[in-house]
């Protein structure tokens, strides 16, 4: 049996990613992955990615451009896969795998904005893109809207790019009304940074709370430089620091619905995640997995990031909602969830390998 390596040159490796990175080796095991990626001093989180005997973990911070090259000449990769524009070097092994007629894959989560800096890469998008990727990897629509201005052709662009552990959290939504299910709680589930909109949540959940408008507590999961300046300590809330996956659906016994109110968010895998667990959902139109995972009145609300009147009103909704309408909405998510699948991404990269 031949060798397969594939050599992914990635930022910081999230539980997600090595969901989809297992389901490709685990059942394809001529397939080899080595993942270059950020250790402690580029990472956003505590996560620490697990050993696997077909994945090879490096350090971003232990590969010059020399050692890079070096790394592709050893494994000889049947495609590279490389985390869009953000590093110099990784563009530069990018080209060097183009002469050697390796497939190239640019993997990018921008949403089309419109903005000036768009604008001059779409005008620029041969020198800036087309150069270095055969195809692009992209999460949504989106997404996929600004690679085709970027001049990649339909057949060319891929998804999806991100997939929720599914497995892990459909668990929780099969046996959740068989076990001692109790909803009562709203789950915020991300960093505690300003883009995550945890300000504007705080704010209404805590006048909502304090007045007895509503009665459901706000679960906080996550870290961030904010962790200091947000008032974690009113009775309304139960906050909880960097958890790993396997206690995060423990937790979801008390969880009536998620909220994830970001400012700017280019996909969001949590939303995935909750739809799997079969979770009503909360979120803004700024969330690019809304598009797939949420549908107004159906399983969920969308507002306008920053708008806290129409969270308030949509908090106010969902604390009327009794269990049978949650239950629906729960099914709702549980169903749109499918729609994106971890051997979806095994497919595109197996495909994308054994292209010519």
């Amino acid at each position: 049996m031949k060798k397969k390596n594939i050599l992914i040159l990635y930022a910081e490796v999230m539980p997600y990613n090595v969901a989809t990175f297992h389901s490709l080796v685990d059942n394809n095991e001529d397939y080899f992955l080595h993942v270059v990626c950020y250790a402690k001093e580029k990472k956003l989180t505590k996560y620490q990615q697990p050993a696997h005997a077909n994945i090879t973990y490096y350090r971003k911070s232990d590969f010059n451009e020399d050692k890079l090259r070096s790394l592709y000449d050893e494994l000889n990769p049947v495609l590279l896969l490389v985390s869009g524009r953000m590093e110099a070097d990784y563009l530069k092994i990018a080209l060097l795998a183009k002469k050697r007629l390796t497939k190239v894959v640019g993997m990018s989560d921008n949403q089309y904005t419109g903005s000036l800096k768009q604008k001059v890469a779409i005008a620029l998008s041969y020198f800036l893109y087309r150069r270095y990727f055969d195809y692009m990897l992209v999460p949504g629509l989106f997404q996929f809207e600004y690679a085709k201005k970027l001049k990649f052709r339909n057949e060319e662009i891929y998804s999806p790019l991100y997939v929720a552990d599914t497995a892990l959290f459909e668990k929780f939504h099969v046996n959740k009304n068989a076990g001692n299910y109790d909803p009562k709680d709203i789950l915020f589930l991300g960093r505690l940074e300003k883009i995550k909109g945890i300000e504007t949540l705080i704010n209404v959940h805590k006048k909502l709370y304090t007045n007895r408008t509503i009665s459901e507590k706000l679960v906080i999961v996550g870290d961030g430089s904010l962790k200091d300046k947000l008032d974690l300590n009113y009775e309304g809330v139960i906050y909880h620091s960097f958890l790993p996956q396997h206690e995060i659906v423990l937790l979801l016994n008390t969880i009536k619905y998620f909220c994830l109110p970001s400012i700017e968010e280019a996909w969001g895998v949590v939303i995935h995640e909750a739809a799997s667990a079969g979770l009503p959902i909360v979120t803004t139109n700024r969330c690019g997995a809304s598009t797939a995972f949420v549908k107004q009145g159906d399983n969920g609300y969308l507002f306008e990031a920053n708008d806290e009147r129409a969270l308030e009103t949509i908090l106010v909704n969902m604390h009327l909602k009794n269990r049978e309408e949650l239950k629906i909405m729960g099914q709702r998510s549980y169903e749109l969830s499918k729609q994106i699948q971890p051997k979806m991404w095994v497919e595109v990269v197996k495909s994308l390998s054994l292209k010519k």
